[in-house]
């Protein structure tokens, strides 16, 4: 492996490294916003809707219901497909 080789590959990990970074940063962000606004609803504990006039007063029942609403599963198909167009486009620089 040249020099070049070497210092491309090094440029490589440290701009993937900084993207990685970002990436859970961000995730991070995002959990602390979906937690607080979680936690917002169930200190509430009543959520109000108008119909026309008459005001509706609803209530969160089952915390289970609302947790769920969240849930990630992923596809392994797409996942596999992301995963190679990402590969591809590394190789390309």
């Amino acid at each position: 492996m040249g020099k070049k080789a070497k210092e491309h590959r090094k440029k490589v990990a440290k701009r993937n490294a900084r993207v990685q970074q970002q990436k859970t940063g961000m995730q991070k962000a995002f959990e602390k916003l979906i937690e607080e606004q979680m936690t917002k609803l169930k200190e509430d504990q009543e959520l109000n809707a108008k119909l026309g006039d008459e005001d509706l007063n609803f209530e969160v029942v089952d915390e289970k219901i609302v947790d769920h609403a969240f849930s990630f599963v992923p596809n392994p198909e797409e996942s596999d497909k992301i995963n190679k167009e990402f590969e591809e486009s590394q190789v390309e620089e």
